[in-house]
């Protein structure tokens, strides 16, 4: 079920939501919008051109299901150019069967592929219904036991899903909640490749959604409740003392806390059906991940950065370590913050500060860039949750000429050529946030995923 005050302040927040996971995932919101009209036959993302076919863009609405194919009730200013708008549609081609329920005309029509949606008008109110191609629906019982009198069952869950939601709530466009209680045998008839990977989802009783979003910001929450995040929490690794310091005002930071020794055999199951090998990551003996980039120079192909990991072991690193040729005449001990370590001046190239020890290998690009990593910080003494996973990123931080090599490196693998119009036109995009953040925690009964960031 999910809801908000008003329908624009949904469809606000979705926008908004839409456009900072595009410029992500490389999808243009207007691309979004053109498959919603191109599908319900309007623009349902933005008021006006709902509120042109008669619904109450400043009212009430619902989504709710009591399986998998979802309702939407809204209400109506003018229920005649609903009426209207309808009948276009059937100009148009549309073709259109009708049955009485509960005395009320309910219409039903199958779209361009494998959807049906069924529709019905009551006084001033308006019911939508889609059918999905995998869930059992008979039609007229979504009707009947949403029309008629009903209990309140769910209101438990509307509860704690706006506990669960947080401060977000308050200002939350969107607010819902996905009862997933006996969904995995659902999900396993229609994913028949990835039972194994949907049984993890077992433990999740419940989801809870919070969308919030204007013209300056936005910020998605969801809450997996799985009842204790206990065994979850002592499988999460300290970061580096000087991580948060370090990282702070750094254009690009990610990091992957969540031991992957302990959770690689269950993950196995998914990473299998995604075809995603880690082998390689066994060779390293890799635990965790970070990296932090500081500043770069295309021109100049410099910068400065640095990689943390835990490991289970050093061999692989020093191996590494021990291709760079001449290393053991150009390798100097030194010491940074403390901690024991070396420094490579490769002639005409990069100094390599690092520190490889039995269980972390740390290697950072930059002058005092290691020693400020590894410095002690006060927050590392407070309870300040770490999260299991994090991308933070601060496009004004670095230049757009300096992004598009970047993004050319990363996502084209290319260190030279032109990089594509796909990466010139991200970094166009990206360079209209000041920030944006995408993390996973664990609280005490909830796996919390949040995606947010503000507009330049």
């Amino acid at each position: 079920m999910f809801a908000s005050q008003t329908l624009d302040r949904a469809q606000r927040s979705l926008v908004d939501a839409l456009d900072l996971v595009g410029t992500a995932a490389g999808f243009e919101l207007r691309d979004a919008t053109r498959a919603v009209a191109g599908l319900l036959g309007v623009d349902a993302l933005h008021p006006d051109p709902i509120a042109a076919i008669g619904i109450d863009a400043h009212g009430s609405w619902t989504v709710f299901s009591d399986d998998l194919s979802p309702t939407l009730v809204v209400h109506l200013t003018a229920p005649e150019l609903m009426v209207a708008f309808l009948d276009h549609q059937r100009e148009r081609g549309l073709v259109t069967q009708s049955v009485i329920v509960d005395k009320t005309e309910v219409f039903s029509a199958t779209l361009n592929g494998p959807f049906k949606i069924s529709w019905a008008i009551a006084g001033d109110w308006m019911w939508v219904h889609v059918a999905l191609p995998f869930a059992h629906d008979d039609g007229i019982s979504w009707f009947t036991t949403s029309h008629g009198p009903h209990g309140a069952a769910w209101a438990g869950n509307w509860a704690w899903a706006q506990r669960a939601a947080g401060a977000a709530s308050a200002a939350a466009g969107v607010v819902g909640f996905l009862d997933l209680h006996g969904a995995g045998a659902n999900a396993a008839s229609w994913l028949p490749d990835a039972v194994a990977c949907a049984k993890l989802v077992e433990p999740v009783g419940r989801i809870a959604v919070a969308i919030e979003g204007d013209e300056h910001h936005v910020a998605t929450r969801l809450a997996l409740d799985v009842g204790s995040t206990a065994s979850l929490q002592s499988m999460v690794l300290p970061v580096p003392s000087g991580w948060d310091a370090t990282a702070a005002h750094a254009p690009i930071a990610a990091q992957w806390n969540l031991d992957l020794t302990a959770v690689r055999s269950w993950l196995a199951p998914c990473l299998a059906s995604a075809g995603v090998d880690l082998t390689r990551l066994d060779e390293a003996g890799v635990r965790t991940a970070r990296g932090v980039l500081l500043d770069f120079d295309p021109d100049a192909l410099s910068g400065s950065g640095a990689v943390a990991l835990d490991v289970t072991r050093a061999a692989f690193f020093e191996r590494l370590l021990d291709r760079i040729p001449m290393r053991h005449m150009l390798e100097r001990g030194r010491t940074f913050a403390g901690v024991r370590g070396s420094s490579i001046s490769i002639p005409f190239g990069v100094t390599l500060e690092y520190v490889v020890e039995q269980r972390r290998a740390i290697a950072a690009v930059g002058e005092g860039t290691l020693a400020r990593l590894l410095a002690p910080s006060e927050a590392a003494a407070t309870t300040v949750a770490i999260p299991i996973a994090a991308i933070d990123i601060a496009p004004p931080a670095m230049s757009p000429r300096a992004w598009t090599a970047v993004l050319h490196a990363v996502i084209e693998q290319q260190l030279s050529g032109a990089p594509s119009p796909a990466t010139k036109r991200a970094v166009e995009r990206l360079m209209h946030w000041r920030d944006g953040h995408l993390g996973v925690t664990a609280e005490p009964t909830e796996l919390v995923f949040t995606l947010s960031g503000h507009r330049r």
